[in-house]
């Protein structure tokens, strides 16, 4: 009689561990299955193209108004969710000059429709949160226009590469001549007076989108506007 119990525990210890193996295995199952994918890698940009891209975003960060400001430094860094999370409830792609570099370097954007999507959205983002008239809202619109312009010089530049390139190969000529952007020439900056509520508004604006970082320079070590 003992041995048939003491035989009974034994198999029914064995079945235990058989149904707790597979609970682990389920467990592990469900694991990987919530587990995020693999980040797909891809291949790097030809570097004429990355280095078209980052000449873009270099002349649009390094831009100064008439006042010698350079209006970039208000969208270099946004805030984090912690210090503004309304911020985050409202604008649902968020994006900064500090991202827009990040995907540069990381081959994200496959020619330069892809860096104006963000640049411009980068754009509709502070005329979507902020008020219209404010400093940063008045800002966003110059650096559109900023990206604008510097991508019809880069274009009218290699075109005129192109036919140089192509004049010294008809003469039998030698080396390529090296490409060197234009500037953008300055934009008239618009004063508008905001009303009480206006200014109100735009004090906090300015407070959202300063760079918070202020001792973080940009990336191609432009020297911080004193003031």
């Amino acid at each position: 009689m003992e041995e048939d119990i003491g035989l009974k525990k034994r198999k029914g210890d064995h079945h235990g561990e058989k149904g707790l193996q597979a609970g682990q295995e389920t467990g592990e199952k469900v694991k990987r299955k919530r587990g995020r994918p693999p980040a797909e890698k891809l291949p790097p940009n030809p570097p004429e193209l990355t280095r078209k891209l980052s000449t873009l975003v270099d002349m649009v960060t390094n831009y100064k108004d008439g006042l010698g400001r350079q209006i970039s430094k208000g969208f270099v860094q946004l805030p984090s969710k912690k210090e503004v999370p309304e911020y985050y409830e409202l604008i649902r792609k968020p994006v900064d000059f500090r991202r827009i570099r990040e995907r540069v370097r990381n081959h994200k954007y496959r020619n330069v429709g892809d860096l104006e999507k963000d640049i411009f959205l980068l754009c509709h983002n502070a005329q979507t949160y902020n008020l219209e008239g404010s400093q940063i809202y008045e800002d966003s619109i110059v650096i559109k226009s900023v990206f604008e312009s510097a991508r019809q010089r880069i274009v009218t530049d290699e075109e005129q590469k192109e036919a140089v390139g192509a004049t010294h190969s008809d003469n039998g000529g030698g080396a390529e001549d090296q490409f060197v952007p234009s500037t953008v020439k300055p934009l008239p900056v618009q004063l508008i007076k905001g009303n009480k509520e206006g200014r109100s508004r735009s004090t906090m604006v300015k407070r959202l989108h300063n760079d918070l970082d202020s001792d973080v320079d940009l990336e191609d070590n432009t020297p911080k506007d004193q003031g």
